[in-house]
Order: C-alpha cells, then sequence, then structure tokens
C-alpha cells in the first residue's frame, strides 16, 4: 500500500492521477537540428507541439537521445512518440504515421517539410543532377539513422554513418574522409554559418536531392491505449501547423540573429 500510494503521488506529479491532464513522453534526436529542435531547447517542432499541447489540454515530458535509440524505444513502449521521422516502411513495426482514407502517410498532417542537399569541398568535382551522381570515388557522408542514406545506396554509393554530429561530418568533407556529405539543407547551412572557416571550404551543390515531410510518429502503445487521443494530436498538428500563432512563430524565430 505503502509503495502504491507513492506511485500515486509519483503520477500525481506527473500530472497523471485523478483524471488531471494526461502527461505523454516524446523522443527526439540530441543532436541541433536547425530550425526544428535545439539543444538549448528551442525549435519550430517543439513551438507547434507546445501549441498542440495547449489546445488538446495534455503535457508532454520532451527526452533528447540519439535517434536511433529514441525510435527503438519507442517500439518498445518507452515512448509514446518520437519526433520529426520521414516515411520509411521499416519503422512501420516502430511505431504509428498519421494516416489518409487509404492507409498512406497523411502528409497533410506532417509536422514540416525538410530538403536535402549534398555538400562538396570547393574545388571538388562530385556532382549530382538531380538523376544521378557523378566523380563519386569515395564514400558520402550521412547521419547516423537517416533515411537519406536510402537514396544514397540505391545509387550503389558507400555510405559513412560513423557520425550522429553534422558539424562532425562537414570537418570528414574538409580533411577528405568523405567525399560529399548529404545534409538537411537549413541544417547544413545552419551550421556554415556559425562556422565561416569551415563555410570557405565547402559548398552545396545547387539540386535538391530530396524533398520530404517529417512526422511525429507515435507508439502502438499509444494507439492501443487510446486511439482517439492519437488521431486527435495529428489533426491538431495540422491545424496548428497552418494557424496564424504558428505561422508568426516561425517568421520570429528565423528572423532572430545569426539565422
Amino acid at each position: 500500500m505503502h509503495k502504491a500510494l507513492h506511485y500515486c503521488l509519483f503520477l500525481l506529479l506527473a500530472g497523471a492521477c485523478y483524471g488531471a491532464q494526461p502527461t505523454l513522453t516524446f523522443c527526439h534526436e540530441d543532436q541541433n537540428s536547425f530550425p526544428w529542435v535545439m539543444t538549448d531547447g528551442a525549435g519550430l517542432n517543439l513551438e507547434l507541439l507546445g501549441l498542440v499541447q495547449q489546445a488538446l489540454g495534455f503535457q508532454v515530458i520532451y527526452v533528447a537521445m540519439p535517434w536511433k535509440r529514441c525510435l527503438s524505444g519507442m517500439q518498445q513502449g518507452l515512448y509514446d512518440g518520437a519526433f520529426a521521422a520521414s516515411f520509411k516502411t521499416e519503422r512501420l513495426q516502430m511505431g504509428r504515421y498519421p494516416s489518409d482514407a487509404d492507409g498512406r502517410p497523411d502528409a497533410l498532417r506532417r509536422l514540416h517539410t525538410s530538403r536535402y542537399t549534398l555538400y562538396r569541398r570547393i574545388g571538388s568535382a562530385v556532382s549530382w543532377d538531380g538523376q544521378r551522381f557523378t566523380h563519386v570515388t569515395g564514400r558520402v557522408g550521412s547521419l547516423s539513422g537517416f533515411s537519406i542514406r536510402d537514396l544514397l545506396l540505391a545509387h550503389g554509393l558507400e555510405v559513412d554513418e560513423s557520425s550522429r554530429d553534422p558539424l562532425a561530418l562537414l570537418q570528414m568533407l574538409v580533411h577528405g574522409r568523405v567525399d560529399a556529405v548529404a545534409l538537411q539543407t537549413m541544417r547544413g547551412d545552419f551550421i556554415l554559418q556559425a562556422n565561416p572557416q569551415l563555410a570557405r571550404q565547402v559548398e552545396k551543390l545547387p539540386q535538391l536531392l530530396e524533398e520530404k515531410p517529417y512526422y511525429l510518429m507515435l507508439s502502438n502503445a499509444l494507439l492501443a491505449r487510446d486511439p482517439e487521443l492519437a488521431e486527435r494530436i495529428w489533426s491538431e498538428v495540422q491545424r496548428q501547423r497552418e494557424s496564424a500563432t504558428y505561422q508568426a512563430r516561425v517568421e520570429a524565430y528565423l528572423a532572430q540573429p545569426g539565422h
């Protein structure tokens, strides 16, 4: 009984006892992913989810960790959700995406859209014309566990996934350990802007590698426990993403010095 009382007090503190606001735990990557999630607790995904929380009346505990561990933790039911995740078929066993009437991922209920670009050393002949890669003789760097590796592998390239840090990846490029780096565009640009010396040695190819929607995935356990809440969360993401309030926050965030 004593243990049960302590446990209920713990739940009460978490806001989950006696019909209080439900508390969910969402995990995300523990590296800066400008402008969506930053290690200082800022970021547009967090702004958007904050609006969703207010609208639906629930609390979220955010946990930062390596991306692969975040997804596997959601699969094990340790976390109620993981963000931001692009669609990959093999991730369907880890959790659920918002889906449309045909059962396909519902891009209207995405958190955001992100673009990938190829970065090379200035003076390098490495190229990408939107259809094929040329003059790639070594490996191409990609962040560990990120979906862009699938495109690179499909083109027969050797992928280096040894780093979780985009700055370290670009430094590997400058030092010749990889021929090119595939990064989310806003993320790569943000790092080069913050590191002028690096920016003098690296250039971004103009042709996009890929553009895709990114989602808040929710755990199978949450869908089994409260499917209605899951659907309300995903639908509210869409509503808030298109709201004037969120759009104003996007403009304000991107207008900050250094961004």
